[in-house]
């Protein structure tokens, strides 16, 4: 890959602060403290509006006016990716848009547990056509806002989203919705997410401050690019609370292990960095 090719490459990352009580990483939680940080009437004013911005910066970064279909990933598991997708899709339904999350990780998905709703019948299950799309879509889980859960597990899940009847749900989907977000597997746990690429018009990634390796994150940016990805920006997820609301900084240095399914937090708060695909 050119060097210009990598230059061209810089995304702007929003940061998402969170408060110290939920700073230690190794932390795992359980399902109903996740679904705690699901936007909602208590949400407090900050984290609403860190939403709100990314919200904005979205809609500036898509393509054209026909770009409706986003998804949200990571490098790997345990950065926020499921209450991300969540909530982000939350965000655009309150601007009175039909908007519809779809769980595309056919391998762990979380969508279901995060908002207490059953897995099955779901996304495997209409593209095996047991059954029809209006039988597996849940209808306003929040105002204007549907999900497609990720359904049966499947022993073939990448063959599945590969296939010409995700293609059709997708292109019906865009018919249908004025928003499809799909949250996808980390992108070097499996190909799946480059798999869904090609349906897609851009891709958030996510980060989580103080534990993604940078070297993952700069692997998954590359991966991405060798699927003519689109990649929109992505966020910084984990930052600790200084009582600012709004804060810039570069993207910075990362440490850290984890797994896939490892414990993680949720922040708030908002700003820019920028990063190059060649991790500089």
């Amino acid at each position: 890959m050119s060097d210009n090719k990598k230059k061209k490459s810089a995304i702007k990352l929003p940061f998402i602060k969170k408060s110290r009580k939920d700073s230690n990483p190794g932390d795992a939680m359980s399902v109903e403290d996740k679904r705690k940080f699901i936007l909602n009437d208590k949400t407090g004013f900050q984290v609403r509006e860190a939403y709100k911005a990314f919200r904005t910066n979205i809609l500036f970064s898509l393509p054209d006016e026909g770009s409706n279909k986003i998804i949200i990933t990571s490098s790997l598991a345990g950065e926020g990716k499921s209450t991300t997708c969540i909530n982000t899709a939350i965000s655009f339904a309150e601007t009175n848009k039909k908007v519809i999350v779809v769980d595309c990780d056919l391998r762990r998905p979380n969508i279901a547990n995060l908002l207490d709703i059953p897995l099955k019948p779901g996304l495997t299950n209409t593209l095996i056509r047991m059954n029809s799309l209006d039988e597996v879509i849940r209808r306003n889980v929040r105002p204007n806002l549907d999900v497609i859960t990720a359904g049966d597990i499947p022993p073939n899940p990448s063959e599945l989203l590969d296939s010409e009847r995700m293609k059709k749900l997708m292109d019906t989907l865009g018919e249908q919705y004025d928003y499809v977000f799909l949250d996808t597997p980390p992108v070097l746990a499996v190909t799946d997410t480059a798999v869904l690429t090609r349906y897609c018009s851009g891709v958030i990634l996510l980060a989580h401050y103080n534990r993604t390796d940078r070297n993952a994150v700069s692997a998954a940016v590359e991966q991405l690019m060798l699927a003519n990805a689109k990649i929109l920006g992505g966020i910084l997820n984990g930052m600790e609370s200084d009582g600012e609301s709004y804060k810039y900084k570069r993207y910075s240095k990362y440490g850290g292990k984890y797994g896939y399914g490892s414990g993680y937090g949720y922040g708030y708060g908002y700003g820019y960095g920028e990063r190059q695909a060649d991790g500089k």
